[in-house]
C-alpha cells in the first residue's frame, strides 16, 4: 500500500457544517471522482449530472459546476446528497474534505488540512470523536481513488534536505507531530520545540537575534502557558511540510519565528477570528493564512547562518520594490552572498538601511522568495541532469 502521513495531531481538528456560514461549496467550480466507486451511483441519482462532465482520466471523471455554488447545495447551506442518500455517496473530495491538501514524501503521501475550512483546535485532542481522527481519515482516503496512479503523479513532490532520505524524514516528522500531540494542553510551544533540538540553547541565541530583524522578542511569550502555545502546536506538523528542504535544526528555528510573530499578529484586535456562527471556532485558518503568506521570510531567516551563494546575474531579478532604500538593500544583499560571511550578517548590514518594520518584512518576504526559488531550481536541475546521466 502507498504509505499515508497525516501531517496534524491526531484528533485536533475538527469541525461542524451546521455551525459555520463560509459555506465552501460556495468556493469551487468543479469536483471529481472515481467511476467505478462513487460517479456511477451519483450519476444513478441524478442522471442530468453526465451531461456537464469536462474530462476524464482513467477511472477519473471531472464535472463542472456553477461558479460561486455547487448543484447539491441546498438552501440550508448543507450537502443535499449527504441528506438524501447518505455521506458515502458524496464525491471523494467532499467526502475527505478539508483533509485533502496532498504532497509526496518520497513513496509516501502526506495529508495536511485545507485551512478554507474554518477548522477548530480541540484541547484536549479526541480521536475517534474529532473529525480530524487519523484512522478515519486515512479509511476514507484508502477508499478514494486519490491513491490512485492517475491522481498519485499530480501530486506535488516536497523538496527535501539532500543529507537526509525521505524514509528518515517521515520518522522525523511522525516523532515531532506525535509530541506535539502530547504537549496539547500540557507543554508551551517553545518547550516542545526545544525538546527536539540537540542545542536549544544555541537555537534560542540564534532566534533571538533573527527575530531582532523584525522587532520580535522572547518578551512576546506569557510566563504561562496559553492557547496560542495549543494553537501553534496543532499547527506546527503541517508547517513543516514547507521547511523540510531546511536542516532539522533550521526547520526548529522556522516554526520558533512562527511562534513569535503570530503571538505580535495577534496583538491585532479580531485579527485572526473568523466570524463563523456561534461555536468557538478556533484561529487556526487565520494564523495558518498568515504564516503561509511570510513563511518565505521566516525561512530565509531560519537558515540565515549559512552561507548562501547566488548566481551573478540574480541581481538583475531584484523585485521592483520602487523604494530607493530596499532595492539598494537587495542589491547589497545578493552582491553580497559570493562572500564568506554568512547570511544573517549579512540581512543585519543590508536591512539596517530599512527603517520601518514594514519594510523590513515585506524585503524579507520578497528576498526570500527569489533566494529560495532559485536556489530549489537550481537543485532540481542538477538532481535532472543526474538522473539523465545515470540513465546513460
Amino acid at each position: 500500500m502507498v504509505p499515508v502521513y497525516m501531517a496534524f495531531p491526531d484528533g485536533v481538528f475538527h469541525y461542524a457544517c451546521r455551525e459555520c456560514t463560509l459555506v465552501c461549496c460556495y468556493r469551487s467550480d468543479q469536483f471529481d471522482g472515481s467511476f467505478e466507486r462513487e460517479i456511477k451511483t451519483l450519476v444513478q441519482f441524478y442522471p442530468a449530472l453526465e451531461l456537464v462532465a469536462t474530462r476524464r482520466r482513467g477511472d477519473v471523471v471531472t464535472f463542472s459546476t456553477p461558479s460561486g455554488r455547487c448543484y447539491f447545495l441546498g438552501g440550508d447551506s448543507l450537502c443535499s446528497i449527504e441528506k438524501d442518500h447518505g455521506k458515502e455517496n458524496k464525491p471523494t473530495a467532499c467526502r475527505i474534505f478539508p483533509f485533502n491538501h496532498f504532497s509526496r514524501i518520497g513513496k509516501a503521501i502526506a495529508v495536511s488540512p485545507n485551512f478554507l475550512c474554518p477548522l477548530r483546535v480541540e484541547v484536549p485532542a479526541r480521536p475517534g470523536q474529532a473529525e480530524g481522527t487519523h484512522s478515519a481519515v486515512e479509511s476514507s482516503l484508502r477508499r478514494s481513488p486519490y491513491l490512485d496512479d492517475a491522481y498519485l503523479s499530480g501530486f506535488p513532490r516536497l523538496a527535501l534536505n539532500p543529507e537526509v532520505s525521505a524514509a528518515s524524514v517521515l520518522t522525523r516528522e511522525e516523532a515531532f507531530r506525535d509530541s506535539c500531540s502530547q504537549a496539547l494542553g500540557r507543554h508551551t510551544f517553545a518547550e516542545t520545540v526545544r525538546a527536539a533540538s540537540p542545542d536549544p540553547e544555541g537555537m534560542e541565541a540564534f532566534v533571538g537575534r533573527a527575530a531582532a530583524l523584525l522587532g520580535l522578542g522572547a518578551g512576546l511569550r506569557p510566563p504561562e502557558r496559553d492557547s496560542t502555545d495549543d494553537l501553534m502546536l496543532a499547527l506546527a506538523p503541517t508547517l513543516r511540510l514547507n521547511m523540510l528542504h531546511l536542516t532539522s535544526e533550521e526547520i526548529l528555528r522556522g516554526l520558533e519565528l512562527s511562534e513569535l510573530l503570530l503571538r505580535r499578529v495577534m496583538q491585532i484586535p479580531e485579527g485572526l477570528s473568523m466570524p463563523a456562527g456561534p461555536a468557538d471556532i478556533s484561529k487556526a485558518k487565520g494564523a495558518y493564512e498568515v504564516l503561509a503568506h511570510v513563511g518565505p521570510a521566516l525561512r530565509l531567516l531560519a537558515r540565515s547562518d549559512e552561507r548562501i551563494e547566488m548566481p551573478l546575474n540574480a541581481v538583475k531579478k531584484i523585485p521592483a520594490f520602487g523604494q530607493p532604500d530596499m532595492t539598494f538593500a537587495a542589491f547589497k544583499l545578493l552582491r553580497s552572498s559570493a562572500g564568506s560571511e554568512v547570511l544573517i550578517g549579512t540581512l543585519e548590514g543590508a536591512m539596517s538601511l530599512l527603517s520601518s518594520v514594514s519594510d523590513r518584512m515585506a524585503f524579507l518576504v520578497e528576498m526570500g522568495s527569489q533566494i529560495e526559488t532559485t536556489l530549489l531550481g537550481r537543485k532540481r536541475k542538477r538532481n535532472g541532469s543526474d538522473r539523465e546521466a545515470a540513465g546513460r
